[in-house]
């Protein structure tokens, strides 16, 4: 997944995001572009990560889960993402006692909380994953694009208005803004086209199609700023998928 760009999120951030008035608006997320709106879908998202739509989202409650939990971060009432770091290191494959799924419940918690939940820190991991990863089989199968698009919902909402009262200055991008660059990089050519992103050699269809791109400049709001809005050449592109290969 390519490294996150703050100033492509606040350029985009800053072009209003429309309020959300019901449920079935809160699948699409507006942008005002030139004099147009361009639309950012829980469909699209879900293709930009691979992620599962639809489906039961209930977690038992699992007295080994807690065992797991208990063991790897004790009492603790809020596990943050260093916790999470933390654990993974100090996991021992090589001691018998331990279990080898250990391993893989730490790893999946660490994708999680670093990729599809966002990049921060302090940001606390909710406690139903923790107990979710106790079975690696319910949770490969949980609807995780459903949990992750409301999870950047929230979060964009929010971002943008603190945009609006710190006019740009030390915004935070809590939840996955990683899509949120990806898709600009799938709707808007004028980003490839100068070179600002590229298309990894031998990944042009592959899925999810967060994994075709690679970004490595670092340009200005302005430079984003002039070739989302201001460059006339830009066009929205349509992301196309039959939806049911994301329902399994």
């Amino acid at each position: 997944m390519p490294r996150l760009s703050g100033q492509l999120c606040i350029a985009l951030l800053g072009s209003y995001i429309e309020q959300f008035n019901n449920n079935s608006e809160k699948r699409v997320i507006r942008f005002h572009i030139g004099s147009g709106v361009i639309s950012f879908t829980r469909s699209d998202m879900a293709l930009l990560l691979g992620l599962k739509l639809g489906g039961v989202r209930t977690i038992s409650d699992d007295q080994l889960a807690g065992d797991f939990c208990r063991r790897y971060f004790g009492n603790k009432q809020v596990v943050s993402r260093q916790d999470m770091i933390s654990a993974l290191e100090a996991y021992n494959h090589t001691d018998p006692h331990i279990a080898k799924e250990d391993g893989v419940k730490l790893a999946l918690l660490y994708v999680l909380a670093h990729g599809l939940l966002g990049h921060q820190m302090s940001r606390p991991l909710p406690e139903k994953y923790l107990k979710l990863v106790h079975d690696i089989e319910a949770f490969n199968t949980y609807p995780w694009g459903d949990d992750v698009w409301d999870d950047l919902v929230t979060n964009i909402t929010r971002s943008a208005e603190a945009l609006n009262v710190c006019d740009g200055n030390r915004v935070a991008f809590p939840g996955c803004m990683h899509v949120l660059q990806i898709w600009a990089f799938e709707t808007f050519p004028s980003l490839a086209n100068t070179g600002l992103c590229i298309i990894i050699q031998g990944r042009e269809t592959v899925i999810p199609r967060t994994l075709k791109w690679a970004f490595h400049k670092k340009p200005s709001m302005e430079v984003f700023c002039d070739l989302i809005f201001d460059n006339g050449e830009v066009i929205e592109t349509y992301l196309l998928l039959n939806l049911h290969v994301l329902i399994r």
